[in-house]
């Protein structure tokens, strides 16, 4: 198809922007083909996107986590994944199963996870109910609507809206205007600072149809138009059966939830710390160094150290499994 022919072309653009070498692969689940994009040599450290995002979102951070297997999964109807429908009130028994899946799918008993917002949101629900699978576990940014106190705005709201929503996703936005969504979304200054192709990757891959209605079902299933489900949100019991040890990366002008709003419910799980750091939701687009070094700090404090003297993410990894063209 001719979309995804350009979302490819663009991704090329991007990972030459920023010297990365990726090999694409894809897990075939019970439901739903999910791609994953690899890069790096060490131990293998997963990545969950957002909502609305995809693999190719994690770019600016790669470079600053070397010594690591990066395996940057896109979640279904993100990406180049397959699409996938949801009901509301009834989001979270397949989303553990999901999660389940992909580390049968790649041989790991347990395996440290870094997440971002819906991916955050995911790990939390997972790591709740399977609490020996995730090993360590790092969210960045506000994880959805997984805490007490987080809004549903725009963009997000108009996404919740049956019918209203697949059409929002699939009109075809130019560029300037993705811009300011983003802005909205993550930060003014995240989305000036993010190139061209990172744009186009997102704006093209959100205009896939089973994208589009994947993102949409998942909103509704999980949101009402303001506030989130009261099935999404997760109590203090839930919190508390998190074992793994887990660190917060929060910008402090997250439009979604601030830090300090977070801190009662993230005290309710067994190990965590928590930083504050300059930015809004996605702060490694504005300071990819830093939050790097935090990521790689706590991975090696949990006992997941990057490998030695090994290449960096930027190294063109060998082949592990089956890839596709197209």
């Amino acid at each position: 198809m001719a979309n995804d022919r350009a979302i490819r072309t663009a991704e090329s653009e991007l990972f030459d922007y920023y010297r990365l070498n990726m090999e694409e692969s894809y897990l075939e689940l019970p439901g739903v083909c999910l791609r994953m994009l690899s890069t790096g040599v060490g131990p293998p450290l997963l990545l969950l996107h957002g909502v609305s995002l995809c693999a190719a979102a994690w770019a600016p951070l790669i470079s600053a986590l070397p010594g690591y297997r990066i395996q940057l999964i896109e979640l279904p109807g993100h990406g180049l994944s397959g699409e996938a429908s949801y009901t509301p009130d009834a989001v979270r028994g397949p989303v553990i199963g999901l999660i389940g899946d992909i580390f049968d799918a790649l041989d790991m008993p347990s395996a440290p996870i870094v997440a971002h917002s819906l991916g955050g949101m995911f790990a939390l629900w997972y790591a709740s109910e399977r609490p020996e699978r995730i090993a360590s576990l790092v969210i960045v940014g506000d994880p959805a609507v997984a805490l007490p106190g987080a809004t549903v705005r725009m963009p997000l709201s108009v996404m919740t809206v049956p019918f209203l929503g697949p059409l929002f996703l699939r009109f075809p936005i130019p560029r300037r205007l993705y811009r300011y969504f983003l802005a909205q979304g993550l930060s003014h200054t995240s989305a000036v600072v993010a190139p061209r192709a990172m744009l186009d990757v997102l704006r093209l891959s959100m205009r896939r149809r089973g994208n589009a209605a994947t993102v949409a079902s998942l909103m509704h299933a999980i949101n009402h138009f303001r506030q989130p489900r009261t099935s999404s949100v997760m109590n203090a019991l839930e919190l508390g059966r998190i074992i793994a040890p887990t660190m917060f990366i929060w910008g402090k002008d997250d439009p979604f939830l601030s830090p300090d709003n977070a801190r009662p419910s993230i005290a309710e799980l067994a190990s965590v710390t928590l930083h504050e750091v300059a930015g809004g939701h996605a702060p490694w687009f504005e300071d990819p160094i830093l939050c790097g070094s935090l990521i790689a700090r706590h991975l090696t404090g949990t006992g997941f150290p990057p490998g030695d003297s090994l290449p960096s993410a930027h190294s063109r990894p060998e082949t592990r499994r089956r890839e596709r063209s197209g």
